[in-house]
């Protein structure tokens, strides 16, 4: 029988480095960061508690950055489904649960049979518990003889088991060959994460010089907040091999000399151009909440040039 070193790394994350992201307009993102492990020789048995609830578990890497140790992942599992009251409700379908009501201002306590929770879970959504109206996820619950297809109350659940989790986790069993102490690099691939461009133009009233001024709109709804992260934005649609891709950015490259030309002004967002694809590099590190959206203005410039055309229909 193997004896497994055991670590957790939930509460080693503060010791990480910065995160980074490249965020793609596809509604994925890469994840990269480094984690500190601390492995003996052999089978080590270590728990990751900061991934998203989209990861793609065969996308996962865990290396060595600086090839000193030799890391081998013998054995994966993802977990993407926390604890929640509807996961609870789903445990306990055909037996019999306590649901605490309250009534005119007075509490009372209500057994109910759970015929039916109405909880599902599929990879790559967001697990739901649907209300009225929308079967099959509508709960069945048999108190005194009748069915109800609502919650009759607050459930009351036992404790906790000692497998459950409170956030996704990738329990991992980790092959080393030697003893090592080391900032390992983590690299997977997520959903939950996307980006898009918007750009607003001022116009005065005489004249033909234009104000820009244009939004990167960052959302994450990954199921993970990322701190103090390095933020790249890849556009292109690297599915499909199409012709040259028709940059909705070209114009903000037109106009890219004016901004190098007002006075103090920096660009704040760089761009590396690659075949059909173009990488945008944000200036400083953020942090992106989990079901948040984030906005930064990546473009502004002034003195652009425009014509002005009439069109008759």
């Amino acid at each position: 029988m193997h004896n497994f070193g055991t670590l957790l790394l939930s509460t080693s994350l503060a010791l990480a480095a910065e995160p980074a992201l490249t965020i793609y307009n596809q509604n994925f993102a890469v994840v990269r960061e480094t984690i500190p492990l601390v492995l003996r020789a052999g089978p080590n048995s270590v728990r990751f508690a900061g991934a998203t609830a989209y990861v793609e578990p065969e996308s996962v890497i865990l290396r060595d950055p600086s090839g000193r140790v030799a890391l081998q992942i013998l054995e994966q599992n993802y977990r993407a489904d926390p604890v929640s009251s509807e996961l609870l409700l789903s445990l306990y379908e055909g037996k019999t649960l306590d649901f605490l009501v309250q009534n005119a201002g007075q509490t009372q306590i209500v057994a109910g049979k759970i015929v039916r929770s109405g909880y599902a879970a599929r990879r790559g959504q967001t697990p739901q518990f649907q209300g009225p109206g929308m079967p099959p996820g509508q709960p069945i619950i048999e108190v005194e003889g009748k069915l109800r297809f609502q919650l009759p109350g607050m459930p009351l659940f036992p404790a906790l088991g000692d497998d459950t989790i409170v956030q996704p986790v990738m329990d991992w069993i980790i092959q080393s060959a030697a003893a090592a102490k080391l900032d390992a690099e983590l690299c997977y691939i997520t959903g939950g994460m996307n980006w898009e461009s918007d750009y607003n133009l001022i116009s005065p009233g005489t004249g033909d010089a234009l104000e820009v001024i244009g939004w990167v709109t960052i959302e994450n709804q990954s199921g993970k907040t990322f701190e103090n992260t390095r933020i790249k934005l890849m556009a292109g649609d690297v599915s499909k091999l199409q012709p040259r891709y028709a940059d909705r950015f070209r114009a903000g490259g037109a106009v890219g000399g004016v901004i190098g030309g007002v006075p103090g002004g920096v660009p704040p967002v760089t761009e590396k151009t690659f075949d059909e694809y173009h990488l945008y590099t944000l200036p400083r590190a953020a942090t992106l909440h989990d079901r948040e959206t984030k906005q930064v203005e990546f473009l502004r410039a002034a003195g652009v040039k425009s014509k002005l055309l009439y069109v008759y229909d």
